[in-house]
């Protein structure tokens, strides 16, 4: 099997991101104040209840702890948030509204999965007849706020494995636990395809089965007799969405109803062409 996998979000980055990805990077660095103060909070409380501390005492302690860890989260939370402001032209309003369409599309399919790796089938007989083996995990595509970030517009969430694509109006932000990548959407390559997959889950309701096959086949294509346990499989028709860019994504997304990628795929383009020559108007508070 071959890993099917992105590079490092510190080597996907789009030239026009630099800025905002070293102070998007810069700030989840920083170390969270809060926990300190709630494990301090909570040994002082612990020992004044240990050592027979008045009540009172004990009670203001708790107020002043209860405070102290609010007023610490609400410093991290504004240490930690970049804020962007978006402000559309109307081109750009129309090509953001359809990529959220688009990707609500994908949201309703029944299933979605993310392919992790692939690999050729050296003995076909005893994978059903596959071709082509995949490893596959099911994952997530929604509307959702994006780490560390404030903005005015709701942007796209798909999970892709260890990393998390936020697409925003202008462009991609790629999240993982190091850091923040980005990839522009005139850099970015969508290709969309149908494959044939030989189902060994359930299918989901929206799915089309296109034909049959055997756990372990024959020449002929039939079923294996020498097997006691030799079931029926379902082949569906499925579609596969391919997210790349020269600077290192790489993703493939499977979708169990065709139609919803080809969309996405328009959305994609028709925000790369509405760009205008000066980008799209943005005002970021830090």
């Amino acid at each position: 099997m071959e890993e099917i996998e992105s590079a490092d979000v510190s080597q996907i980055v789009d030239s026009s991101s630099r800025e905002l990805l070293d102070e998007l990077n810069r700030k989840r660095a920083k170390i969270r104040l809060w926990p300190f103060v709630a494990v301090i909070s909570v040994a002082v409380l612990g020992l004044g209840v240990s050592s027979g501390w008045p009540v009172w005492l004990v009670g203001i302690l708790a107020v002043a702890a209860a405070a102290g860890t609010y007023a610490a989260q609400t410093r991290d939370a504004l240490q930690k948030t970049v804020v962007i402001f978006y402000d559309f032209d109307s081109d750009m309003e129309a090509a953001y509204a359809k990529l959220h369409a688009a990707a609500s599309q994908l949201a309703n399919c029944a299933a979605a999965w993310h392919i992790e790796a692939s690999g050729k089938v050296h003995d076909r007989k005893y994978h059903a007849g596959a071709s082509d083996l995949v490893r596959r995990k099911s994952t997530f595509i929604r509307r959702a706020e994006p780490p560390c970030v404030k903005t005015n517009i709701e942007t796209v969430a798909v999970g892709v494995g260890r990393q998390t694509l936020h697409f925003f109006p202008d462009r991609i932000l790629v999240y993982d636990q190091n850091g923040v990548g980005a990839v522009g959407y005139q850099e970015l390559r969508v290709e969309v395809g149908a494959t044939r997959f030989i189902e060994t889950e359930s299918v989901p309701r929206d799915a089309e089965v296109v034909d049959r096959t055997w756990k372990y086949v024959n020449k002929s294509g039939g079923p294996d007799k020498r097997f006691k346990d030799n079931k029926e499989l379902p082949i569906c028709r499925y579609e596969e969405v391919t997210l790349s860019s020269r600077s290192g994504l790489n993703e493939v997304l499977q979708l169990s109803r065709c139609g919803a990628g080809s969309d996405f795929a328009e959305a994609i383009s028709s925000l790369g062409k509405s760009m205008p020559k000066e980008g799209v108007c943005v005002a970021q508070t830090t």
